[in-house]
């Protein structure tokens, strides 16, 4: 699990999220992106569905304390979907891929996740404006969500 301190705001710990991880500051203005197999690269166009989407995803990281390493992505679309990824394809999709993935090689890490999503009360692909949430501190965020403890 990955540490944010609850009293910074969500925009600081999302720069300390993209520092840890090696994201570059385009992330959500390129017109592509990497998922990496080890050293290798596949090339994915950044569609802005996708970019919507990884905005929210990218602070549930923060918030979870899930990393952003192949194992976190499993456990953190296992969280989302029990959270409820509602109409949003790209979400639907990128986390059953990474929990596909997740259930064979950590199973019980995603079936925690899982179990901690059901009981969080919601996510932020739920109605929730993306500019407001940079401002909140990330203690005010997990409340707002009722994200369950680790």
């Amino acid at each position: 699990m990955e540490i944010y301190d609850e009293n910074l705001p969500v925009k600081t710990a999302i720069a300390q999220l993209f520092e840890r991880f090696g994201f570059s500051d385009d992330a959500y203005t390129a017109k592509t992106f990497a998922i990496y197999i080890g050293k290798f690269a596949i090339y994915l166009p950044n569609l802005p569905a996708r970019v919507k989407v990884a905005r929210f995803h990218d602070i549930h990281h923060v918030l979870t304390g899930y990393p952003a390493n192949w194992r976190g992505e499993a456990e953190i679309g296992a969280w989302e979907i029990a959270t409820g990824c509602r109409t949003s394809f790209v979400a639907w999709f990128l986390n059953v891929g990474a929990v596909f993935i997740g259930l064979f090689l950590w199973p019980r890490a995603v079936a925690r996740a899982f179990r901690r999503g059901r009981r969080t009360r919601t996510n932020l692909y739920h109605d929730f404006e993306y500019e407001p949430l940079l401002e909140m501190t990330v203690r005010e965020l997990r409340e707002k969500i009722g994200l369950a403890a680790g």
